[in-house]
């Protein structure tokens, strides 16, 4: 039998870790970055690097910047040419479906195998091996489109191969742990499943090395489109810096997922999104007036949102701090559309 002191092992229906799923299936905890707008990398490290001891210069306290540098430049432009336009919308259109894929089943299937397997190490009961998803190096909703930059496709597509062999090799690894979950002629401490564990691990963190990829790829392609759209609107930084914000804000529904927040992870994207508020409000502004009092007054309840993600790290994410979590994005998003209406 498995490890010391297990009930009898077996298996356990898919549908048991279909709520860490859904809540999970989008983790995006990886880097990204807003290359297209000449930006640095916006989305919270997975793992804070330790800095050296007695380390000085510029790298070590420079302050980091979470909006692309573009943003913070007064443009005068006319608007993009109608060829320009449709293909910024075609690029808008593939960012779109990528993004909601990130919070499908099929995006989180790593996941799951990942969790069943660690499942399995803490309760001695195996959820049965559900359906791989079709080969996402050949699905039509992942792969870009002609429209999209050639550079940046073929990174895309690399990517989607990398995060299929992970899967197949995380997959292959399962499917080891449940004939060894099933073999009552095992009599060990559990050691050889920590094994297998350890090996399922190793393939989902690759295939999350490769999604992170897939996503900072997409997001960058998006920005840059989102940019064409906008091009000649007095409000172009502004607008472009909410939709950074907000993407990041959605991330709470993968960061807080059943499991255990990681604490450094959190950290680091709290002090993402306080930073974007922060460069927000000395962005250039081409409308005075009242628009510019409802983007200030925008930028105070949006401060609501991190808050409460201090919160929860301090008390933890419960169900409480949830609820103020879900009513700041409401409230923020009601002050932004304020600040929209007063400039049309």
């Amino acid at each position: 039998m498995g490890p010391a002191g297990f009930l009898k092992r077996g298996l356990l229906p898919v549908v048991c870790l279909c709520a860490a799923l859904l809540l999970a299936a989008c983790g995006d905890d990886g880097a990204t970055e807003e290359k297209a707008a000449g930006g640095t990398s916006s989305a919270p490290q997975g793992k804070a690097s330790p800095s050296t001891k007695g380390e000085k210069g510029p790298s070590a306290t420079a302050p980091r910047s979470y909006l692309p540098a573009t943003l913070k430049e007064i443009r005068q432009e006319p608007p993009a040419t109608e060829e320009a336009q449709r293909t910024a919308n075609a690029q808008l259109a593939y960012a779109n479906g990528v993004m909601d894929w990130q919070l499908s089943k099929e995006a989180g299937y790593a996941l799951w195998l990942y969790l069943g397997a660690d499942f399995y190490l803490r309760e001695a009961a195996l959820p049965k091996l559900a359906k791989r998803p079709p080969r996402f190096s050949r699905d039509k909703t992942l792969l870009p489109p002609g429209a999209w930059p050639k550079e940046s496709a073929e990174a895309i597509r690399q990517a989607l191969k990398d995060m299929d062999s992970a899967v197949d090799a995380e997959r292959e690894q399962y499917e080891k742990l449940v004939e060894y979950a099933l073999d009552e002629s095992i009599v060990d401490d559990g050691k050889q499943g920590r094994q297998y564990l350890k090996a399922i691990r190793r393939q989902w963190e690759a295939y999350e090395d490769a999604r992170r990829v897939l996503r900072g790829e997409v997001e960058s392609g998006a920005i840059a489109a989102e940019a064409v759209t906008l091009q000649g609107h007095p409000l172009r930084s502004q607008i472009l810096a909410v939709r950074i914000l907000f993407r990041r804000m959605k991330e709470a529904r993968a960061l807080l997922g059943e499991r255990e927040a990681d604490k450094q992870t959190i950290s680091a994207w709290r002090q993402e999104l306080e930073g974007i508020l922060s460069e927000a409000a000395f962005l250039p502004f081409g409308v005075p007036g009242e628009p510019e009092r409802l983007w200030r007054a925008f930028l105070r309840t949006a401060q609501n949102f991190p808050a409460a993600v201090a919160l929860g790290e301090e008390q933890g994410f419960h169900p409480a701090v949830r609820k103020q979590l879900n009513a700041a994005y409401t409230e923020a998003e009601k002050a932004y559309n304020d600040f929209v209406d007063s400039v049309r």
